[in-house]
């Protein structure tokens, strides 16, 4: 009877304890759900970012943001980043097909991504690469994938980069082809 008693109670034990972890599998899967939804979203985004003296720094359009909170994550559709020298003149424009922000300091391009110099002075004008990964704080650019970059008379094809945009310093890091153009 102890026997009987016994193997009824721990029949019972287990079915509750499948029985509970059946039923709050479905909310787990609604939390997953729930993080991988935006916590909000903005069409047609023009963000302008300034400095401790009141001027610009940067300015951010794009055609739709989704911030993911629980991910520490904004996702861009058709970024244009301008990056303003200190002489309030706007010095860099990059775009992309789409990019996202990670821990509000680093930036991955992706997709098209151009760079562009809006002084038509510098040796460099033009950088193209398919993938960019970018420091906003410090300015700082690099990538692995296959580069091309334009200047007034110059055109330089390679692979891997490393670059500063407030110094306007580049290295391209693998099979380089530079081509100087006598106009």
């Amino acid at each position: 009877m102890k026997q009987l008693l016994l193997s009824v109670l721990v029949i019972i034990a287990v079915s509750q304890y499948f029985w509970h972890e059946w039923t709050n599998e479905p909310q787990s899967q609604e939390k997953v759900d729930q993080v991988a939804l935006p916590d909000y979203q903005i069409k047609q985004l023009i963000q302008i970012s300034y400095n401790q003296d009141g001027h610009r720094q940067t300015k951010l359009k794009a055609e739709n943001l989704e911030y993911y909170q629980e991910l520490e994550f904004t996702y861009f559709q058709h970024p244009e980043y301008v990056l303003y020298s200190d002489k309030q003149e706007s010095s860099w424009i990059l775009t992309a097909n789409e990019s996202g922000i990670y821990d509000n300091r680093h930036l991955e391009l992706e997709g098209n991504v151009l760079i562009k110099s809006t002084e038509p002075t510098d040796w460099l004008n033009e950088i193209k690469v398919s993938r960019l990964n970018m420091d906003l704080t410090e300015h700082t650019i690099n990538s692995k994938a296959q580069v091309q970059a334009h200047g007034n008379k110059l055109e330089v094809v390679g692979k891997g980069l490393q670059g500063n945009l407030k110094t306007k310093e580049f290295e391209l890091t693998q099979h380089v082809q530079a081509t100087y153009l006598v106009k």
